[in-house]
């Protein structure tokens, strides 16, 4: 008997593949011709490809068209993650409620979902932050440059001129011009205009007797009244003036001070 070589082996090896049927061969030719086809060695792949395709597709998320109705949206928008609550943050601070809904609204309103809302409010937050942080510092900044313009400008009178600022800013101002101070990181020309009205009080009190309290049966009230007038610059300058404009309302004090003090009968 001859042997059999290897080649002719592999030979009818290949002619015995050819000769089985190929499940293609069952479809129509213009089927059978599908290259996507030629993947599938069997039925059996083939059932299980298209099962997971269509699982796919169950799973698709079509988007809506320009004219579709506000429930098709909403649903499309819901399964992309659209939060029904419309809270897009879950860990917020009770001062800014009503900041953060306003955004939540509109947000939702969008469509956004609930990982781009949130996403979204992180950078406004954060931009929020840096903008305060900026300003902070350049208010600090000018205030700064502002008090040192004062100190320059007032000198050793300084603590005395801030004195005189805060008790006309409380005899006549209010909470608002307070916070206007602050707001304009103390403007000098406020601040010199408020101590010009503290420096027209303190002189009109002392000629008018609105300053200390005086009782005008006390000699010992009169003297101690005299030596403090004799120690305001301001009131000794009406006082030895004659062309001062507070120069009588002056002498006439002091002619009061020195009739209850000495016991001077008019």
């Amino acid at each position: 008997m001859k042997e059999q070589t290897t080649d002719e082996a592999g030979e009818q090896a290949d002619e015995s593949a050819l000769d089985t049927p190929s499940w293609l061969d069952s479809l129509p030719p213009e089927v059978k011709a599908a290259p996507s086809l030629a993947k599938f060695k069997d039925v059996d792949s083939l059932a299980q490809s298209y099962l997971e395709a269509e699982k796919a597709l169950a799973s698709r998320v079509a988007i809506p068209k320009d004219d579709s109705s506000e429930a098709e949206w909403s649903k499309f928008y819901s399964k992309l993650g659209l939060p029904e609550d419309k809270r897009y943050l879950d860990q917020r601070n009770p001062e800014d409620e009503e900041y953060l809904q306003h955004y939540e609204e509109m947000f939702h309103d969008l469509g956004l979902s609930k990982r781009q809302g949130s996403k979204v409010l992180e950078s406004i937050y954060g931009f929020s932050a840096d903008v305060q942080k900026k300003q902070k510092a350049e208010m600090e900044k000018v205030s700064t440059a502002n008090m040192e313009w004062l100190r320059s400008n007032y000198g050793d009178e300084f603590d005395s001129k801030m004195t005189v600022m805060q008790a006309a800013l409380a005899k006549f101002g209010s909470r608002e011009l307070a916070g206007l101070i602050e707001e304009t990181s103390y403007n000098p020309a406020l601040i010199d205009l408020l101590v010009r009205v503290g420096d027209t009080l303190k002189s009109d009190s002392l000629v008018t007797g609105l300053g200390a309290p005086l009782s005008t049966n006390s000699p010992g009230a009169a003297l101690k009244e005299i030596k403090r007038l004799e120690s305001d610059q301001e009131f000794m300058v009406k006082l030895g003036n004659k062309s001062h404009a507070g120069h009588s309302e002056a002498v006439g004090r002091m002619e009061e001070l020195y009739k209850i003090a000495y016991d001077i009968v008019s």
